[in-house]
């Protein structure tokens, strides 16, 4: 979990045809690099054979300490198996593109359409969307597969 924000760390592009092959709805590494650029991320992450999960927060592509007395790494914690990836506070450093941004209903009411497209196209896949609005501002769209 240390490198998963760096540049091309987890991505499973070598060639232009490699493209044609992609059968997983995760995160391309160039994806979670460029999101923790611009927004807060959180991933929490349980395999099959782990007894718990761990917990890592990202900023401008490195493992940053999930509160500001801890170290920078992975934090066991209680969860389920699979990934959790939280992308919060979208644009918070660049205000010229979060002012683009319309209203949090409106900016929900696009992700849900992506989402639905998904679900119903992949009957074996689960997939929740949630949203939280403090202050009449989203600050939190979550996304579990």
């Amino acid at each position: 979990m240390h490198i998963v924000c760096e540049r091309f760390t987890t991505s499973k592009l070598r060639e232009f045809e490699d493209l044609s092959s992609i059968s997983t709805y995760g995160f391309r590494g160039e994806a979670l690099a460029s999101i923790s650029h611009v927004a807060h991320v959180t991933i929490t992450t349980r395999t099959q054979d782990s007894k718990c999960a761990y917990k890592a927060c990202y900023s401008d592509g490195k493992l940053i300490p999930l509160n500001p007395r801890a170290q920078a790494e992975p934090k066991p914690c209680a969860g389920n198996q699979g990934t959790l990836i939280v992308i919060e506070d979208l644009f918070y450093n660049v205000t010229t593109r979060r002012k683009a941004l319309k209203s949090p209903s409106e900016e929900y009411s696009k992700i849900a359409d992506v989402m639905s497209k998904y679900a119903v196209h992949n009957a074996g896949v689960a997939f929740t969307l949630k949203k939280v609005i403090l202050l009449k501002r989203m600050v939190r769209c979550v996304l579990y597969t």
